[in-house]
């Protein structure tokens, strides 16, 4: 079970950034760095928008190097491979392609579970109206102050700033639509238990997605994210 702590650290991490979308540029990226201090300590390397594009482009390389057959969920395995083989060199992870390629395979499996539960448990959904008025706020959000990361990525994937948010990014901000219909709703569910913020609230969501995950089957492994 220490692996499922794990991605439900992570997750409530994501939430909890999510749950900020409507604040002021400097206090969620303020809140960001702290988040991600939380989560996997402090970051080995500072990289610049170029070593970005670089890692991304060597990610993309690599994942169709390894997997040149397509498959059913090619696009959504390509995207957390990326962003896996992204915060390997942030954090100095010793992950090799084969554990990337799990870690990318099981996220995956999660997120759609993850949004598939809020539908079934809870009748909530993102309509394609609401995911592009999302995205348009994150553009812009940045539009006068891009993170590294962000317009690196975007270069590597050879995508404006709108493609990256409204293309590549589009999981995360389908994301932030669910869990603002989904957060009020959860702390009435959630309302015998004493911790009832952001964080707390997502990390019992998560509890309840896993657990729908192994009653399914067996076989979703452990995700060794960084402490």
């Amino acid at each position: 079970m220490q692996g499922y702590k794990k991605l439900i650290a992570i997750t409530a991490s994501l939430l909890f950034l999510n749950g900020c979308s409507n604040s002021d540029p400097e206090a969620l990226i303020s809140e960001e760095d702290n988040t991600v201090e939380l989560i996997f300590g402090e970051q080995e390397v500072s990289f610049t928008a170029e070593h970005y594009a670089t890692m991304t482009q060597e990610a993309l390389n690599l994942f169709h190097e390894e997997l040149p057959v397509y498959r059913d969920d090619q696009e959504q395995l390509e995207r957390w491979f990326i962003r896996y083989y992204i915060q390997k060199h942030e954090y100095n992870e010793s992950w090799s392609t084969d554990e990337m390629i799990l870690l990318a395979s099981e996220r995956s499996k999660y997120e759609t579970q993850w949004r598939n539960y809020a539908e079934a448990r809870y009748e909530i959904t993102a309509s394609e109206e609401a995911i592009e008025a999302q995205a348009e706020y994150n553009i812009e959000l940045y539009e006068s102050s891009t993170p590294a990361s962000v317009q690196g990525m975007a270069d590597g994937l050879n995508l404006t700033i709108e493609e990256f948010f409204k293309e590549f990014d589009k999981d995360h901000v389908e994301r932030t639509v669910i869990w603002e219909q989904l957060f009020p709703i959860l702390q009435q569910e959630y309302a015998d238990e004493e911790n009832k913020d952001t964080v707390s609230v997502a990390r019992r969501y998560s509890e309840e997605v896993i657990h729908s995950i192994q009653s399914n089957g067996p076989d979703f492994h452990s995700i060794p994210f960084a402490e």
